[in-house]
């Protein structure tokens, strides 16, 4: 008989009542938020304020409550199982792995549409600080190719960690400037408050219509969707997020780091002991730490970013679009101050490039996680080879996309790139993750560690959620 799943001893930090002494947990988390940075907040929250003003404020307040309900909960599971969740669903009737593999090809579409997206962000930054004259368009594109070419050199041997300390201080004195800048601009409270907690698809003002009248002919609801799918992240940074949380040591991996414990029959035996549950139980502490507190942050400069778009922006009629993604926002910062252009110029920068040079590293842990549960054993995957061969098949995948838009009315736009992966792997992906998450937390978990009645209906509301939105979306996306 197999020896029941007994969970280590945790740390003396997470066994304190008051929550701030495991402050240290904050982690893996922080990929989310990191990747967050690279869209959601500076192009897309800073885009909806500027569009509608405080209106769609409650957008991203639902964005991220329904993942973090999503995360939390995946979170969960493969911290009292052992597993992560896609080995789980390994189990599922029909086809072996079939739901996984689905996830993967959400997952491998959405992977060249971001890289495109966000070197073109960056791209045209660099273009806009340099203003060298001539095609503005090719000039982005050029420098667009040219930040993934640097990229993929940069990943192809070594990893993202020697900029990342750098990356986090610049980028947290560019927020902590982004949220001095939107309460110097005096909000309308009642306003914002009205757009937190009131849903509502506003109409386009008269001058959108006038000034923007590509953005006017498509559906709002396009709009309100990718907000909801791109803030908080999608299934590229997810699938792997997990993969980090394996690295931590925490709970049952402090000893191994890969679990295989689901079979046809069931699933291994726990120890269902008091001490045992009350042991797993204290570990969940780390990642409620981890999930709250990173998806806590990506609320608050999401709501920042907005408020700025819609003071700001919306007042003047400017809205981030083409290839005038960043452009407009350096007023959020020179309004406190003019000298104050060259740290978002440089915030910005290493924000959306660091997140560009990250991406690499995470997307392979990703589609490492999703492979796992289709392959006989860990050791038949080789993570160089398929960093590499990552490398090369989305940079080349990127690049053409970057310049097919040069010819292509659809992809001309970095906005319409990343609305893409936004609906498919932000709410299509992740509302099926979410049933996914409750099928395996019932069929796995003893009923003493399954969530309570709470969470797991939250989970179902949130991949309900989800769903309907990716598909109202698409729909008015690709059909209407």
């Amino acid at each position: 008989m197999e020896n029941p799943i007994q969970y280590p001893e945790p740390p003396s930090q997470l066994k304190e009542k008051r929550w701030w002494k495991s402050i240290g947990f904050l982690g893996p988390g922080i990929i989310i938020a990191s990747v967050s940075i690279g869209n959601g907040e500076t192009v897309f929250a800073s885009r909806g304020g500027a569009i509608f003003g405080y209106a769609i404020l409650w957008c991203f307040f639902l964005g991220i409550l329904l993942k973090g309900a999503q995360i939390y909960s995946s979170a969960r599971y493969m911290l009292l199982s052992g597993e992560h969740p896609m080995q789980s669903w390994t189990m599922l009737p029909g086809p072996r792995a079939w739901f996984p593999i689905g996830l993967l090809f959400i997952t491998a579409i959405c992977l060249p549409f971001l890289l495109a997206s966000l070197s073109l962000s960056v791209g045209s930054l660099i273009s806009w600080i340099l203003d060298s004259g001539g095609d503005k368009d090719i000039s982005v594109r050029l420098w667009s190719t040219a930040l993934i070419a640097v990229a993929a050199v940069f990943s192809w041997r070594q990893g993202y960690k020697r900029l990342e300390r750098t990356q986090m201080i610049v980028v947290a004195i560019l927020l902590i400037c982004i949220l001095a800048a939107a309460i110097a601009c005096q909000p309308n409270i009642s306003a914002l408050f009205k757009g937190l907690l009131i849903p509502s698809i506003p109409a386009y003002k008269d001058w959108i219509h006038t000034t923007y009248p590509s953005i006017a002919g498509k559906s709002a609801w396009i709009e309100i969707v990718s907000y909801i799918g791109i803030i908080g992240g999608g299934l590229p940074a997810y699938i792997g997020y997990f993969s980090f949380l394996r690295e931590k040591q925490w709970g049952l991996f402090e000893k191994q780091a890969i679990f295989r414990n689901s079979t046809q029959s069931g699933f291994a035996p726990f120890d269902t002991s008091n001490d045992n549950l009350s042991r797993g139980r204290t570990w969940l502490k780390a990642i409620k730490i981890d999930v709250s507190g990173s998806f806590l942050a990506v609320f608050i400069f999401s709501a920042a970013f907005m408020v700025l778009g819609s003071v700001i922006l919306h007042e003047s009629h400017q809205i981030p679009d083409k290839l005038d993604l960043l452009s407009h926002q350096e007023s959020f910062l020179t309004s406190l101050h003019p000298s104050l252009l060259v740290l978002y110029r440089i915030g910005i920068f290493t924000a959306i490039g660091g997140t560009l040079f990250a991406t690499f590293d995470v997307w392979t842990k990703s589609v490492y996680e999703g492979l796992l549960p289709v392959m006989k054993s860990e050791s038949s995957i080789d993570s160089a080879k398929l960093k590499r061969g990552l490398i090369a098949i989305t940079s080349i995948i990127g690049i053409g996309v970057i310049w097919l838009g040069r010819v292509w009315e659809p992809f001309s736009n970095p906005v319409s790139l990343v609305q893409i992966p936004a609906m498919l792997g932000g709410t299509i992906g992740c509302g099926a993750w979410c049933f996914g998450v409750a099928w395996a937390d019932r069929r796995n978990l003893p009923a003493e560690l399954q969530m309570k009645p709470l969470l797991f209906i939250s989970l179902l509301i949130s991949g309900t959620t989800l769903l309907t939105f990716g598909v109202i979306g698409m729909y008015f996306k690709f059909f209407a």
